[in-house]
């Protein structure tokens, strides 16, 4: 680090501490708080904040130009300019949650060359120069040497002025991480989500959407901390992208297997439905037979199941039949089809509905823990799992039978 650029970050992180008193302050004591839209805010603390990082930045460099959030005009200098968030983390602050920071950057075009990270409530102050390291309160931090995913922990955080309208476009990829790592925490300020993983907190941090002075400081941490940053589809990031991938580069790989599959411009909110079957199996005396299933949803169903690889829908009714009651069953009818995407709670699932004729006991085998024989006027409806009434009741009404 030059004397000249030690001396330009010592004198911001000054300023960065001062601004932070101001805030801790005015979390103490209460701000006015206002709406940009339905649940993004800004409190009086962000325009406090951002007069004073604007006005001391300009003290410090009068010749570099300062872009801060609440006062952008949506024109990005060239060449050199800073880069402010007065207060990442606004609606913590405004209900009392002490975890929200400021975050300072200085920029040359889309690269961040210096960046200053505090939290002045637990005074942690995390800041990096470009080929100089990270540091957290002067001590050189690094990234985690955690090498799988199914082992680390992740954040992430969701865009305020598209989550209600859209959830579609971004649950589908967090419910793919809680089930693939130890764990995902959503803590609202990606300042300090990237700072955590710069020094080893966490192992990964993806999220849309994000403004370039929301990540400028923590991409330039996470580099210097030893990770990688990248967008959600792998390639180089910059602060003016729309979506970003950071992480101690032994998970990244993983990551954006994912985040790949679930860009919110081009990826599916939802996956193709699993192909299924089942079987309305007729006794005599007018009785159908179902099973109470061992797995939840627990209940009584109608048997069927997933279609093997390579099976016809016929194959995979006749096997799922014997699987599930014992019974050797011939097909003598096709019902139709059902694919809402609520009929079970776990899949989306499409499923045939054939009708079969058997002889024999029934005999709870497989997912049944109890295969039973009912009259048509005993069919235990309130008991019935999935979609299963709806299509008893079809069924019932397509052998002309009275329920």
């Amino acid at each position: 680090m030059s004397k000249k650029t030690e001396n330009l970050l010592e004198k911001v992180i000054e300023l960065v501490r001062e601004v932070g008193e101001f805030l801790k302050e005015k979390f103490r004591t209460g701000v006015e708080v206002e709406h940009k839209d339905v649940i993004d805010l800004v409190t009086s603390a962000d325009l406090g904040s951002e007069e004073r990082l604007k006005k001391g930045l300009t003290e410090i460099t009068p010749e570099i130009p300062v872009v801060a959030e609440e006062s952008f005009n949506n024109q990005v200098p060239k060449g050199e300019y800073w880069l402010v968030d007065p207060l990442d983390g606004t609606t913590n602050f405004a209900h009392g949650l002490p975890w929200f920071a400021i975050s300072v950057a200085l920029m040359q075009g889309e690269s961040p060359v210096l960046g200053v990270i505090y939290n002045p409530v637990v005074n942690e102050l995390f800041f990096a120069e470009k080929g100089s390291g990270a540091y957290l309160n002067y001590e050189k931090i690094r990234v985690s040497d955690q090498g799988k995913l199914i082992d680390s922990l992740l954040c992430t955080g969701f865009p305020v002025s598209k989550i209600l309208k859209e959830p579609d476009k971004f649950i589908p990829l967090f419910k793919e991480f809680m089930t693939k790592c130890q764990g995902v925490r959503r803590f609202g300020s990606a300042a300090l989500d990237l700072a955590y993983v710069a020094c080893g907190k966490y192992e990964g941090f993806w999220e849309a959407y994000l403004k370039p002075w929301d990540t400028a400081a923590g991409f330039l941490l996470v580099e210097e901390a030893g990770g990688k940053v990248t967008d959600y589809y792998g390639n180089s990031y910059n602060p003016f992208k729309n979506t970003i991938v950071a992480s101690n580069g032994k998970i990244h790989e993983e990551m954006i297997k994912l985040t790949s599959r679930y860009h919110p411009e081009t990826g599916k909110p939802f996956r193709n439905p699993f192909p299924t079957v089942d079987i309305i199996i007729e006794l005599e005396d007018r009785k159908i037979v179902l099973i109470y299933r061992k797995n939840p949803p627990h209940g009584w169903a109608i048997p069927g199941g997933f279609v093997d690889y390579g099976e016809t829908l016929e194959q995979a009714a006749i096997r799922e039949a014997k699987e599930e009651t014992s019974l050797d069953v011939e097909l003598v009818g096709l019902l139709g089809c059902y694919s809402d995407p609520n009929r079970d709670p776990r899949f989306h699932t499409v499923t045939t509905v054939f009708v079969a004729k058997a002889k024999g006991e029934p005999r709870g085998q497989d997912d049944a823990k109890v295969a039973k024989a009912f009259k048509i006027n005993e069919i235990p409806w309130n008991e019935l799992v999935f979609d299963h009434a709806k299509i008893l009741k079809d069924y019932l009404k397509w052998r002309g039978y009275e329920s």
